[in-house]
C-alpha cells in the first residue's frame, strides 16, 4: 500500500510540473532562411532585353521555374528569425521568347 501512494505522489507531482512550464525557458530557435537572396547590385545588375542565360549568371538559377510557364521565373526569399518579425521577399521575371521583358520588383524587399 506505501508503494502505491509513492506512485501516485509522484504521478501528482510530474502532472503539476507539467502544468507550469511557463516559467521553463523558451527551448533555442535556429534562424530559418529559404530561398534566394538576391541583392540589390544583382538587381541593379539586370535589365530589360538580357538573355535568359545572361539572367542566369547574375541572378542564379530562380527558386521557381514551373514547367508549364517556363517564361515566368520567380526569385523568393524567406527569412524567420530566433525571435522578431519574418520577412519575405518576391522578385518575378518575364520572358518573351527567351529575352528578359519584364521585372516585376514590387514585393521585393533586400535581405
Amino acid at each position: 500500500m506505501a508503494k502505491f501512494k509513492q506512485q501516485i505522489f509522484i504521478i501528482c507531482c510530474i502532472t503539476a510540473l507539467s502544468a507550469c512550464t511557463d516559467w521553463l525557458p523558451e527551448a533555442h530557435k535556429l534562424d530559418l532562411q529559404q530561398g534566394n537572396t538576391v541583392k540589390l547590385e544583382q538587381l541593379e545588375g539586370i535589365s530589360i532585353g538580357m538573355t535568359k542565360s545572361e539572367v542566369r549568371k547574375i541572378m542564379g538559377s530562380p527558386m521557381l521555374s514551373d514547367p508549364f510557364h517556363n517564361q515566368r521565373w520567380d526569385y523568393i526569399y524567406r527569412f524567420i528569425p530566433n525571435k522578431g518579425f519574418e520577412r519575405k521577399s518576391l522578385l518575378t521575371l518575364y520572358f518573351e521568347d527567351d529575352v528578359l521583358s519584364r521585372i516585376d520588383d514590387s514585393e521585393y524587399v533586400e535581405p
